[in-house]
């Protein structure tokens, strides 16, 4: 049996579903004794229970968000929404939850959805932040988070990728190694990546590309062969030097890792290593990775509070980028 509507109760009780949401919310002053008594009867025969939702609604108070996720394997997405749903029951928001995996027609289908379903406001995790499916969403009611889009049209929130690599990467420097290299995922235009590049390139003043390994991404086998040629490549060419690797996430970091090993090459004896992101698995490898540490926990906190202050006090104002501090943490990885 479907569930009973505040519309069938009004069919029931012939009055108006605004009548029905006015008893159901406890505003009595223009209806009279004997339709509370009606509305209690037919209420309590039917076991009604209204959908919180529709009481919202009908009170003018809308409390469910959409959250939109680019990739729900990516570890750095489940700190996110940890902190999302911290500050949602703080502020006595719900949440619908999406995945685009990593799917840019998902995303926008997702984004639609959500949209359709009457959420108060959306925060986002995008795949692809220049996607004309933002030029549909108001910055009055959505926040984005981790990427940034060409053009700031929605505020944001991240961490400031350039500069904590740049300082990670000359305190690798200070270390006098001969050649340093950026291990990462191909760039695709996603700014994560690209500015993290930037920072080391910043760092390092190098003019060519010569200093760049990608990682496939979801790639074929013959892909991660290359890759593992590649490495194999620069350590042979650098024998006689002292090199090191700058990871541009964990999950590089991980390709990279297997990949040495598998080379029978091993960290900080053969090369140093270093990565944007720390996770705890980072800690039990001996030595532990020197890394940096963004809390990403407080990127979803920010972007909720940024969402609430939008929709219940109208604080919308020209697009900005939130920037959450990050720390250095330093090993004997390199």
């Amino acid at each position: 049996m479907e569930k009973l509507t505040i519309r069938d109760i009004a069919t029931m009780a012939k009055v108006s579903t605004a009548t029905v949401s006015n008893y159901l919310n406890g505003n009595y002053d223009r209806m009279s004794l004997k339709t509370r008594k009606h509305l209690n009867q037919i209420i309590s025969h039917t076991n009604f229970r209204p959908n919180s939702t529709a009481r919202n609604l009908a009170k003018n108070e809308n409390k469910t968000i959409g959250v939109s996720i680019a990739d729900i394997t990516n570890p750095f997405t489940s700190q996110v929404l940890s902190g999302i749903y911290e500050q949602c029951d703080n502020y006595n928001y719900r949440v619908l939850f999406t995945n685009a995996a990593n799917s840019e027609q998902k995303e926008i289908d997702n984004i639609t959805r959500l949209k359709n379903d009457g959420v108060a406001g959306i925060i986002v995790d995008p795949v692809n932040p220049d996607s004309p499916i933002y030029q549909s969403l108001s910055n009055q009611n959505t926040v984005m988070v981790d990427r940034q889009s060409s053009n700031l049209i929605i505020d944001t929130v991240a961490t400031d990728n350039m500069a904590s690599v740049q300082e990670l990467v000359q305190k690798m420097q200070a270390k006098h190694y001969d050649n340093l290299y950026f291990v990462t995922w191909p760039f695709q235009n996603i700014s994560t990546r690209t500015q993290r590049y930037q920072g080391f390139i910043k760092a390092t003043h190098y003019s060519t590309l010569n200093h760049l390994v990608a990682v496939p991404h979801h790639g074929k086998k013959v892909e991660y062969q290359q890759f593992t040629q590649n490495i194999k490549t620069i350590m042979e060419q650098n024998t006689a030097a002292k090199i090191g690797f700058f990871c541009m996430n964990a999950r590089v970091l991980l390709h990279l890792l297997r990949t040495m090993q598998q080379l029978n090459f091993s960290y900080p004896e053969d090369y140093g290593v270093a990565t944007y992101e720390e996770f705890d698995w980072m800690q039990v490898m001996t030595p532990p990775i020197s890394c940096i540490r963004q809390n990403s926990e407080a990127i979803g906190k920010t972007a909720m509070h940024i969402l609430r202050q939008k929709l219940e006090h109208k604080q919308a104002s020209k697009p900005q980028l939130k920037l959450i501090p990050t720390k250095q943490i330093l090993h004997d990885s390199f």
